[in-house]
């Protein structure tokens, strides 16, 4: 009798350790469940975040250009002509130079064509006459296009590098390197088309 209770004993004792078992395989099967979900939550709040950040950028920098085109509806050219796929305009209190990407800069590409080269010399070369003691704020816009083959990270830090080549080649004539800053928009201030969107802007920031 009493060995028939000491099985029976035993019996329950590996039963209720089996359901302990089952119930820790249950519970952390749970656990894991709620931290992929978690997770997945966590991505697509920061997807959200990066997005309002970009979104935020291109109402600011859309902000600032219609309340230049306001102040400055009829602005006119202030200096020469320095060929196709160059503006030049005032905006703010600033000159701005804007040239096509596609006059400077192959496709993905952020070296200087040579064409570009005879075009930045005469823009620096305008600009160091007429305004001597300008310093110089270079910024680089790209397309919406997304990066496939170019190697960079972004098209901000396309954006960035293209501005670079070009604030590189005004200090080579005779610009202050203390005198250039640089920015990038990336895509987030697209114009009316993608060949007008990729652009770099040279902007002649005076005292006066």
């Amino acid at each position: 009798m009493n060995g028939r209770l000491l099985l029976i004993t035993l019996f329950a004792g590996i039963t209720a350790m089996g359901g302990c078992d089952n119930n820790a395989k249950m519970n952390q099967q749970s656990l894991m469940q709620e931290n992929l979900e978690l997770r997945d939550s966590l991505a697509t709040s920061q997807k959200d975040l990066d997005d309002a950040q970009a979104r935020s950028r291109q109402l600011e920098f859309q902000l600032n250009e219609a309340n230049d085109q306001a102040v400055n509806a009829q602005a006119q050219p202030v200096v020469g002509n320095f060929g196709p796929g160059v503006e030049v305009f005032q905006a703010g209190g600033e000159m701005i130079v804007r040239i096509d990407g596609d006059v400077l800069f192959d496709s993905g590409r952020t070296s200087l064509k040579p064409a570009a080269k005879t075009t930045l010399k005469q823009i620096s070369d305008e600009v160091r006459r007429s305004f001597p003691n300008a310093k110089v704020r270079v910024t680089g816009f790209t397309d919406t296009d997304p990066i496939k083959k170019s190697g960079f990270k972004s098209n901000y830090h396309l954006g960035f590098e293209r501005a670079f080549a070009v604030g590189t080649f005004l200090d080579s004539q005779g610009f202050s390197s203390d005198d250039i800053s640089y920015a990038t928009f990336g895509p987030d201030a697209p114009l009316g088309s993608k060949s007008k969107s990729r652009r770099v802007e040279v902007s002649i920031v005076t005292d006066d």
